[in-house]
């Protein structure tokens, strides 16, 4: 049940890829613009999954986690009847505010009905396994059903296990009390959320034309919320922040979190765009497109499976130090595709190339984020790592769409081919030249 409910995360992104395009054909909206159904819902995610944090302590877990449910359901209601694209993306963010609040409280919740180990390491085993699973099931799923039923029925689906879960946690999840009785200091919450928020919308104004100085604007705003955010938090009072910055001067969560950013850049981006590629460029069907990438997520799950027995032999920096020129290379065979290129070719071998970097590189950023953390703030340390992965999320599709887009684009006003090797590339060359040099700060540490 809980597995179910951090599947709609994993899934649910998965099950739109392949939905895109149909969706953007029917309101005629262009590449970047069709990337905030993936974006918007990211950038609600990164903004608020710190505030879901601190629901899932402050409150009683099982209600937390029912009321972000409601609100995936609610947002895909909204998705499914919208008559313009605008309403879409709205469903869009209620799902990523509700993932939000789901994923902090399934966790918790998952701690407390495991209490001790080895019962709650299995069931750690089996709760990422099944986001793993979700994901590979969201590609071949969307694009089955937008082929046989159309678009909308993609977000019926979600609506449905988002509703079934939910009454399954009312009927046997335990009801839990109450962990922490501080109160959130609210100003320097809205602050950070603020400010996390407009890094990413700074992000996408700069990726189009003549938004270079809005941009501007944003990210000093952004900057001086940050600042806000900073003064309360050293401030001593009884209200509690929402994030330690004592957190971020740990080298290790630093890196963590730049890594993460820039990987999920990568990664949400380029997939955001191959099936744009598949059915736009070589004519594919929803369903078969969905299949086509289907073998990206075989690979991180197969790979994940060894990436914990090598982490424990020659520790998470060897991981990442395999894993992310992986990632990179196999997105940047992509570039080599052309309109009839054989799919066993670049294509077929980037997809595997890069699930395998992929399989190596998350366990090993979310190992490196709790390095050097105390246990008792091991939480933070995860949310900290999570929420900058959800900003690569939020930035990565719409940046690199309007790379893309940059380019000259086809009669019909579709991506050009050059426009997806343009954009392949910059994501490749993106993850390399920030995340290696990070990486290779790292110190040498032995195996655990």
């Amino acid at each position: 049940m809980l597995s179910t409910a951090a599947g709609l995360d994993a899934g649910g992104v998965a099950i739109l890829n392949s939905a895109l395009p149909s969706m953007g054909a029917q309101f005629g909206t262009s590449a970047q613009t069709l990337s905030w159904a993936v974006s918007g819902y990211a950038l609600a995610f990164a903004g608020l999954l710190l505030c879901g944090g601190a629901m899932a302590d402050r409150l009683r877990r099982r209600q937390v986690l029912v009321w972000g449910l409601a609100m995936i359901a609610a947002g895909g209601v909204l998705a499914f009847t919208a008559p313009v694209f605008w309403l879409i993306l709205v469903g869009r963010i209620l799902q990523g505010i509700g993932a939000a609040i789901t994923m902090p409280a399934a966790t918790a919740l998952l701690t407390s009905v495991y209490p001790d180990d080895p019962m709650r390491s299995r069931a750690l085993g089996v709760f990422s396994s099944a986001q793993a699973g979700c994901y590979a099931a969201g590609l071949v799923v969307g694009g089955l059903i937008t082929t046989a039923l159309g678009w909308r029925w993609v977000f019926a689906l979600q609506v449905l296990v988002a509703m079934l879960t939910a009454a399954a946690a009312l009927r046997w999840l335990p009801v839990t009390a109450r962990q922490c009785q501080q109160r959130v200091d609210r100003v320097g919450a809205g602050a950070l959320v603020t400010a996390i928020t407009l890094v990413i919308l700074a992000a996408d104004m700069a990726s189009r034309d003549n938004g270079a100085g809005l941009a501007a604007a944003m990210l000093v705003i952004a900057a001086s919320a940050g600042y806000l955010w900073w003064r309360r938090s050293r401030a001593d009072g009884e209200q509690a922040s929402l994030l330690d910055p004592a957190m971020l001067r740990l080298g290790s969560v630093r890196t963590a979190a730049v890594a993460a950013c820039v990987f999920f850049f990568c990664v949400t981006g380029s997939l955001f765009l191959l099936p744009l590629y598949l059915q736009q460029v070589r004519g594919m069907s929803a369903a078969s497109s969905g299949l086509a990438i289907l073998p990206v997520s075989l690979a991180v799950s197969a790979t994940a499976l060894l990436a914990g027995r090598l982490m424990k032999t020659r520790g998470p920096r060897v991981l990442l130090t395999l894993g992310i020129p992986l990632t990179a290379g196999g997105v940047l065979l992509w570039c080599t595709a052309e309109t009839h290129s054989p799919y066993l070719g670049g294509i077929l071998a980037g997809l595997i190339i890069t699930g395998i970097g992929q399989g190596l590189t998350f366990p090993a950023v979310i190992a490196i984020g709790l390095q050097d953390v105390p246990d008792a703030a091991h939480g933070m340390a995860s949310a900290i790592t999570v929420t900058a992965l959800q900003i690569g999320s939020a930035i990565g599709p719409t940046v690199l769409a309007g790379i893309a887009q940059s380019t000259a684009v086809t009669a019909d006003g579709g991506l050009s081919l050059t426009g997806y090797h343009l954009a392949f590339a910059v994501a490749a060359a993106t993850l390399v030249l920030i995340a290696v040099p990070v990486v290779a700060r790292l110190p040498k540490r032995p195996a655990q």
